[in-house]
């Protein structure tokens, strides 16, 4: 068929044009031969006007009261009628209710007219406009879903989180690992939250892989960028890490590796191995064995799995023997000399002194020989072969040397009313001596004594056989001996009485005092009126203590103040000439001899260092001492009531005196 409107081409039968819609029923031919309801029924227009029934005597009926259902022919007569409605009921029963039976058209006239032929008229079909605001609303709408479904596709599926990691992997630059790392500079703070965010849009996790298939595939440096950022977003993944290390290995760069690996060992994971021994091949592969055998040690301490110690021991020397076992010896009495040695021939390194460290610091054995020093020493030793050191050895030893016998007086302590002198001589010897062995033994004896009340040392006078005079009084002699080996005696003690004239005179004591002036007593007022005003006056300390000081300069030497309370005291004063004569009648011009012998004596000898002691009572004390210059000095000292000390120092120079120091000691 060929629309007259259009033409448009269309298949026999069509009632409308497929392009312009106009109604084609008139030209269609056999299309409306079927009539009546059952062409209705079928979709299509009748081809001829149904003839209604005549209406009946008493009213007619609509169409639409007839019941159109097919019935058989032969039960036509017999089918069910209604009963007949008269006109005027009907009318009222029926003209205002149209029939709603399905395809009966309604008849409100009360006759069936033809119904009228429409399929012969042409229906222009009117064109409906477009909603392009409804369609383009609907589109935004499908796009924004399809958006969405992209982002949850890529930010929850595997493949789109691998996608994402992928994308951010490639656009990485080293100055963003600076930026995602610089978490101190506030000024940069939001641009790396923003970095890190969309670092952050795939997982720790999908980097970890597509940093895996890119090493797969051999592309070290981009599998590296992936595994810096899964790093970055995931620090302590430990298998991730560990092939971050491989991935820099394989890159050759060895120091990002080996950081890696100590990184992980040290603060990752401690307990497990895998870092352990990438570390110890990667130093034995460079020549550090030194460094391989420490981190061996380590790994077999931190996981103590025993092949780390197996491998250790196979790798580094043997540890040295000795040939004595740890304990207590004198070493005078060692039958055998005590030998280091090295199983595998190796040299060793040996030393007593726990600061040290082997072999460096340590001693090398020569021949093997250890020599043993007095005291109580750790010896600890090592065998060396190249850069390798074995574990140390490590022996205690108390090493001694016997101390002589305490020396004994000739005389005994007791009351003498006659001068008398003692002589000394050595104490019982070790039985097991020999005769031979304790002359020997006696005759390297070194005896030192003192008789001023002090405890002899060996800076005391030495008593060289000649008998020692005793002063008047009550007289300590103490004396000590000295073997070969510089080993002290313990100290022989005796008290004697000796009642012989002239009597001891007085030590050194608080009444002895200056003309004019007196410690801890005078105060500046006194003194500047006694001694005149000062050349000059400045503030000062004085020793430790914690008090205000003045001092005072003068022609003569000069003079120190302490505030205590409300008045300044004198506590030192300093004088090059005479300005007030001294205590006992010695001062400035007085001979050595002169200033000894007007204060108590005990007439002690010298020691070799040139001091000598003239009694000692502490803190009441008399010694003549010698200055660091080679100068002499004599010096008292005592204690007052309000147990203060007080020293009194006259300086020599030629044999007299010409300095005088006295001061308050706190």
């Amino acid at each position: 068929m060929i629309c007259e409107r259009c033409g448009h081409s269309m298949p026999d039968g069509s009632l409308t044009c497929e392009r312009c819609g106009t109604f084609l029923g008139k030209y269609s031919g056999h299309a409306f031969s079927e009539t009546g309801v059952r062409a209705i029924r079928q979709g299509r227009v009748s081809a001829s006007s149904p003839t209604l029934p005549a209406a009946r005597q008493g009213g007619m009926k609509e169409y639409g009261d007839y019941d159109l259902s097919a019935l058989p022919i032969e039960q036509a007569d017999h089918a069910r009628r209604r009963k007949p409605v008269q006109p005027e009921q009907a009318r009222k029963s029926t003209a205002s209710r149209p029939d709603t039976r399905r395809g009966v058209p309604v008849n409100t006239h009360g006759r069936a007219p033809a119904v009228p032929r429409k399929h012969g008229r042409i229906h222009n079909v009117k064109r409906r406009n477009v909603n392009w605001m409804l369609i383009g609303l609907i589109c935004a709408v499908l796009v924004m879903l399809g958006a969405a479904g992209y982002m949850v596709y890529m930010s929850k599926s595997d493949t789109g989180q691998r996608a994402t990691a992928r994308r951010n992997t490639l656009a990485a630059t080293e100055g963003m690992f600076t930026l995602a790392l610089n978490d101190k500079d506030p000024l940069v703070l939001e641009e790396r939250e923003a970095l890190l965010k969309s670092w952050m849009k795939a997982p720790a996790q999908a980097y970890w892989l597509v940093g895996q298939e890119y090493l797969d595939v051999g592309d070290v440096e981009t599998s590296i960028i992936s595994f810096r950022i899964a790093d970055i977003l995931d620090p302590e993944n430990y298998d991730g890490l560990l092939l971050l290390a491989n991935a820099y290995e394989l890159l050759g760069d060895d120091a990002s590796a080996e950081a890696m690996y100590l990184n992980l060992e040290e603060n990752i994971s401690p307990f497990r191995s895998e870092a352990y021994t990438a570390l110890i091949r990667m130093y034995q592969e460079q020549d550090r064995g030194p460094e391989a055998a420490d981190m061996m040690l380590l790994a077999y301490t931190n996981t103590d799995k025993e092949t780390f110690r197996l491998q250790r021991k196979d790798y580094i020397p043997l540890m040295p023997q000795i040939s004595l076992a740890a304990g207590r010896y004198e070493i005078s009495a060692l039958e055998e000399d005590i030998f280091l040695t090295s199983p595998q021939g190796y040299d060793i390194y040996y030393t007593v002194d726990d600061a040290v460290e082997l072999p460096e610091g340590g001693k090398l054995a020569q021949d093997g020989k250890i020599i043993p020093e007095e005291g109580t020493v750790t010896l600890r030793a090592v065998c060396v072969s190249g850069d390798l050191v074995s574990d140390p050895l490590s022996v205690s030893y108390t090493f001694y040397y016997p101390s002589p016998p305490a020396p004994k007086a000739n005389l005994a302590p007791n009351t003498y009313d006659k001068p008398k002198e003692v002589s000394l001589r050595p104490g019982e010897m070790d039985e097991k001596m020999t005769k031979k062995e304790k002359e020997e033994a006696e005759a390297q004896l070194v005896y030192y004594y003192t008789i001023d009340g002090s405890i002899p040392t060996v800076e005391s006078p030495v008593y060289d056989g000649t008998p020692i005079k005793m002063p008047s009084g009550r007289v300590t002699l103490r004396a000590i001996c000295v073997n070969q080996y510089g080993k002290m005696s313990s100290t022989m003690e005796v008290g004697y009485k000796f009642n012989i004239k002239p009597s001891p005179l007085e030590m050194y004591q608080e009444a002895d005092t200056f003309k004019g002036f007196t410690l801890n007593k005078t105060t500046q007022a006194e003194f500047v009126e006694q001694f005149g005003q000062p050349k000059s006056e400045v503030e000062t300390t004085y020793l430790n203590m914690n008090k205000e000081a003045r001092h005072l300069e003068y022609r003569w030497g000069y003079a120190v103040f302490i505030l205590e309370g409300n008045a300044w005291q004198l506590v030192r004063i300093e004088m090059n000439s005479e300005i007030a004569a001294g205590p006992r009648g010695v001062g400035f011009g007085s001979s050595e001899s002169e200033v000894t012998g007007a204060y108590k004596d005990f007439g002690q000898k010298e020691a070799p260092n040139g001091t000598r002691g003239l009694y000692y009572e502490y803190p009441t004390v008399g010694q003549v001492l010698v200055n660091a210059d080679g100068t002499r000095m004599v010096q008292y000292s005592c204690s007052t009531l309000e147990s203060k000390i007080w020293v009194l120092q006259y300086y020599m120079s030629n044999g007299r005196v010409n300095k005088i120091i006295h001061y308050y000691q706190p």
